[in-house]
């Protein structure tokens, strides 16, 4: 008989970095909704109008805020539960090169759908925040490694990896197809659709060849070179040069 598996690993880095800085963003974004009238979403939130005007760094930045206290902890604790494992598993390099795939990967197909279907709609300026994207990514990757695998679904219900995916990928779509305020949606279904097309990549035989060989050419550039410099040292009195060093 199959049991649910919950349990805390240890925090790994990378999830440790992504809980601090969206707690604080979380918290800088309430005490600023408390004392002026500044909203983070319009500074660090992705939106089509936002990248327009230059604002390219909203590609990394908008996973960091949250738009409830509720979504915090819940996002955080994911990131705890399946990320903290996969980091320990992969190694920080590859997981760290995953999470950014996903942030990347989500924020583009948001800008896509926003662009091409809302442009004259105030969702073109609405901005995209939080961690869902990350956090759907890791549950399909988790799917697509431990199918079998059992764990709760809101703590209440146990349910196969694989099938808490197909259900995840549902809901985000209906969300996205209901109507325009779920176009953020998108966000997370560019960031899954990311996470299945890396898991491929770097499961190909032929990639990880090229991996091996750029690991080894990196290794070759890190090789320190002499820093001892050839000079002329002449005597005022003779020619040619006296010595060299």
């Amino acid at each position: 008989m199959e049991h649910s598996q919950i349990y805390l690993p240890k925090l790994t880095l990378v999830n440790k970095i992504l809980i601090i800085i969206a707690s604080s963003c979380f918290i800088l974004e309430f005490i600023l909704s408390k004392t002026s009238t500044i909203y983070l979403g319009n500074i660090l939130g992705l939106s089509a109008e936002h990248i327009t005007h230059g604002h390219l760094y909203s590609l990394i930045t908008y996973p960091f805020l949250s738009r409830s206290i509720i979504e915090v902890i819940l996002n955080c604790l994911m990131l705890w539960l399946m990320g903290s494992e996969f980091e320990a598993n992969w190694g920080t390099k590859r997981y760290l090169n995953f999470i950014l795939s996903v942030v990347i990967g989500g924020g583009l197909l948001y800008l896509g759908v926003s662009i091409l279907f809302f442009s004259t709609t105030p969702i073109y300026q609405f901005p995209l925040v939080g961690l869902s994207g990350i956090v759907s990514s890791l549950c399909v990757a988790y799917a697509v490694i431990f199918p079998d695998r059992v764990f709760s679904f809101m703590m209440l219900i146990p349910i196969k990896a694989r099938y808490f995916c197909l259900i995840l990928v549902a809901i985000s779509l209906y969300q996205g197809l209901s109507g325009p305020m779920g176009v953020g949606a998108w966000g997370q279904l560019g960031g899954i659709l990311s996470a299945y097309l890396f898991m491929i990549l770097v499961s190909n035989r032929n990639f990880k060849l090229l991996s091996h060989k750029m690991g080894q050419l990196t290794q070759l550039r890190k090789v320190k070179k002499s820093k001892a410099k050839l000079t002329i040292v002449k005597d005022d009195n003779e020619h040619p040069p006296k010595y060299w060093q």
